[in-house]
């Protein structure tokens, strides 16, 4: 009899803890459910000029050296067997059309790449003083933290100059809805003096500075105080902030990344991604 009433008891438990364990999994994202393919297109033009008739060598020179162009888009882009999960990657695929292509997201993604090339020769063919021109595009899918999808793009791009300039961006999207995640969505008190004071202290440990004067020694925040970029991803086991060249140090420095926990930085993320 006591052995009955014991299963009468915790038979119900039993099963409520089945239907909050289901729940759960049904209520995050089955990264399985969600692939990233990628998409590669290559575009070159050469033209050719042939020398003036001025007396000017100079000139004649410039003008017999052929001027070349190189278009390169290699950007994955997110796709699901999965009805729902379907409705969100075509939701992110949309936004980074809009974003990296700068073409409107009702255009397909092989239509969006295609005038984005387009304007490039256009570009090149308007800009008659530059011999080279190039603009490469990549773009890589991450899974990040529970729900979150990290993507990572660069530009590395050359219209004449001193040197070609690469800048790299991070967007996040949440999995659940394809929502883009702005710094202030997840980071309310962004603008505070705190997470900028955090991120100078990580600067610091990272680079082995036991003072600001040894950080603006090794080039860093000589000409600009922190802040907080806007260039983040929630990793899984922390949150990267990268600054490109030029943000806090100069261009022989390079880009950095800054790393932090989760649980520092708890005073200033929103509960929702704590």
């Amino acid at each position: 009899m006591a052995k009955k009433l014991r299963i009468h008891y915790i038979l119900p438990v039993i099963i409520g803890i089945i239907l909050l364990f289901t729940a759960s999994c049904n209520s995050s994202t089955n990264w399985s459910d969600i692939e990233f393919y990628k998409i590669e297109k290559i575009e070159q033009m050469k033209e050719e000029k042939t020398a003036s008739s001025e007396d000017d060598a100079f000139a004649n020179l410039l003008d017999t050296c052929d001027r070349t162009l190189d278009v390169e888009v290699n950007l994955q882009f997110l796709k699901s067997d999965n009805e729902e999960h379907a409705r969100v990657c075509k939701l992110i695929n949309e936004q980074l059309v809009e974003i990296i292509l700068k073409q409107s997201s009702k255009l397909s993604i092989d239509e969006a790449i295609s005038n984005f090339i387009e304007e490039k020769k256009q570009e090149f063919r308007s800009e008659e003083m530059a011999s080279e021109m190039y603009d490469h595009l990549t773009g890589i899918a991450e899974y990040g933290k529970e729900g979150i999808i990290n993507y990572y793009f660069t530009e590395d791009i050359f219209t004449g100059g001193a040197h070609p300039c690469t800048l790299s961006t991070y967007f996040c999207f949440d999995s659940e809805t394809g929502e883009f995640l702005s710094i202030d969505k997840v980071f309310p008190s962004a603008s505070s003096s705190g997470l900028a004071n955090l991120l100078v202290e990580k600067l610091m440990k990272d680079e082995g500075a036991k003072s600001m004067d040894e950080l603006h020694e090794m080039g860093f925040l000589e000409m600009m105080d922190m802040f907080v970029s806007t260039n983040f991803a929630l990793r899984e086991d922390s949150i990267e902030f990268y600054y490109n060249v030029y943000d806090i140090a100069p261009y022989a420095v390079g880009p950095t990344s800054i790393k932090i926990s989760y649980e520092s930085a708890a005073p200033y993320i929103s509960n929702k991604f704590q």
